[in-house]
């Protein structure tokens, strides 16, 4: 069972969908001719049309100073096979969600195999509710026929579903093949997808509808009108096997929205940035994936090119997100010419992690939010957040690195089990780590853990052999930690304690050995 969706204002609808609004998202709207008299050329021949042109007499077929002649205001757009298709692909994407056997007509049609999913749908009415409903939120007009094969139902798309649901039969949930039939014969043979040649012969004996064609020898159509008619008509009727291509979709997103009008303002992209994003969504949503950097492309008038990503540490597909965060970016520039056109690439993708958790055991997971890291990268640049690695090194400045890949989050235990490897490559080192200077004997494990605000160079402060001054007394409150390395280039001797501040801050600070200073050189929180 075969379920035809024909488009025929998509010549139209696709250059208008791509078309920039002024207006915030509330106001915009895209209509076929809402403010303005459309009409589509193709070898300067009026190949679709809206309302408002069809009201002014304008016809399709017609030249384009025949289009003229009717209406002075109308604007002519030149046909973009290729919005087309990228309009097609959007389609698929969605409909995917209904059945997986979907074949795209470069004529505007979508065939979608269905004879197994109303059973999921429960019925052939909810079915075409629940389509009806996710094709009107795309904003484009649409004509449904079922059929019991393919080019069945595209032909009776022509008329509308109520023509071609009268062959329904609910009870037995088949369609009655001698119903489409006699349906068919109704139709006139210019329906056909054949070329106008072809038409015109047929015409030439007399016949107009095919009903009256049909009732014609197959040797006979053969022989008068050629190979391709007969092989199509007994395609049409289940005859033979009618082979489809289904439509599968690419690996990574990569779509590009061209703008009829230019747009000088920032404002004037969020409509078509939603639109991108929405597809995104819709795409890592059937292909379970998860995007860890966005790439945006402005193209203006002048041929020049605005780049910038989006960085994500979020595992999850938020349209929302996404939204924020490229406006963010978006912000930090700015446009010295109109745009033209909006490219959207995502191609860092990773399978989407879900937790399986128990029926009745509520079990919270271990997560970090990071949206507040996002934020920041957006407003001040990707390389203004880092996280810190471990390195299994023992002085204190080398046993971490900066690093600008996502954060990772693990669960406690898994930070503790680190930790004493971390601890474990420390004692295996060739370096000496002890307690000394008759200081209490404690074991390494019971001394504090170093502080995580490092500073990049460590500062001197004062001794005035009585006390330390750092922007007030500072109090020695520990043992001492030596640490002795690099006797082989550059030799490292400190002493560490904690030091606590007479506003109550605890410092961590050294006296070093060789250049007998003391320095300051981490703050506990």
């Amino acid at each position: 069972m075969w379920l035809s969706i024909r488009l025929p204002a998509l010549p139209l609808q696709a250059l208008l969908l791509g078309e920039a609004s002024s207006r915030s998202d509330k106001c915009a709207q895209i209509t076929s001719g809402a403010s303005k008299v459309n009409a589509v050329l193709e070898s300067n021949r009026v190949v679709c049309l809206d309302d408002a042109a069809f009201d002014c007499g304008i016809r399709v077929g017609q030249s384009v100073a025949t289009a003229l002649a009717f209406c002075d205001d109308l604007r002519l757009l030149k046909r973009n096979s290729n919005r087309e298709q990228q309009q097609l692909n959007e389609l698929a994407l969605m409909l995917y969600a209904f059945s997986p056997a979907i074949s795209l007509n470069t004529e505007g049609v979508i065939l979608m195999e269905i004879g197994r999913s109303l059973s999921l749908y429960h019925g052939l009415n909810n079915f075409l509710a629940q389509l009806s409903a996710a094709l009107d939120k795309e904003q484009v007009s649409y004509q449904l026929a079922i059929g019991d094969t393919p080019k069945s139902a595209e032909l009776l798309s022509f008329e509308g579903l109520p023509y071609s649901l009268s062959a329904w039969q609910e009870k037995q949930q088949k369609i009655n093949h001698a119903v489409i039939e006699k349906q068919i014969a109704k139709m006139p043979v210019t329906r056909l997808a054949v070329d106008e040649k072809t038409i015109e012969k047929i015409h030439s004996i007399g016949i107009k509808l095919l009903g009256e064609l049909s009732r014609l020898p197959h040797k006979s159509i053969q022989k008068r009108f050629g190979g391709a008619l007969g092989k199509y008509l007994s395609q049409l009727f289940g005859d033979i096997p009618d082979p489809q291509i289904y439509f599968s979709p690419a690996e990574n997103f990569d779509q590009k929205l061209e703008f009829i009008d230019v747009v000088h303002h920032r404002n004037g992209l969020l409509f078509p940035i939603k639109r991108l994003l929405k597809n995104l969504c819709r795409f890592l949503t059937l292909k379970q994936k998860s995007c860890q950097c966005l790439h945006w492309e402005l193209f203006d008038s002048e041929k020049n090119s605005i780049g910038f990503e989006v960085l994500i540490t979020d595992e999850g597909v938020s349209e929302k997100t996404y939204m924020e965060l490229t406006q963010l970016n978006l912000e930090r520039y700015s446009l010295h010419a109109p745009i033209e056109a909006i490219a959207l690439t995502a191609s860092k993708l990773s399978d989407l992690n879900t937790i399986n958790q128990q029926l009745f055991e509520q079990v919270v997971p271990f997560k970090q939010s990071s949206h507040f890291i996002n934020k920041i990268r957006a407003r001040l640049g990707n390389a203004s957040c880092y996280q810190l690695e471990q390195q299994s090194q023992v002085v204190p400045e080398l046993a971490q690195r900066k690093v600008m890949e996502p954060a990772v989050c693990y669960p406690q235990n898994k930070k503790q089990q680190d930790k004493r490897q971390l601890n474990s490559s420390r004692e295996n080192s060739g370096s000496v780590a002890t307690i000394a200077s008759g200081a209490l004997a404690l074991d390494l494990d019971e001394l504090p853990t170093r502080p995580a605000w490092l500073l990049e160079n460590p500062e001197p402060i004062r001794f005035n052999q009585r006390k330390l001054l750092y922007k007030g007394e500072l109090q020695i409150i520990s043992s001492q930690e030596k640490i002795t390395h690099y006797w082989w280039k550059k030799k490292i001797a400190r002493d560490y304690f904690l030091a606590e501040h007479e506003n109550g801050t605890i410092y961590w600070v050294f006296f070093d050995q060789l250049k007998q200073q003391w320095f300051l050189h981490g703050i506990y929180s």
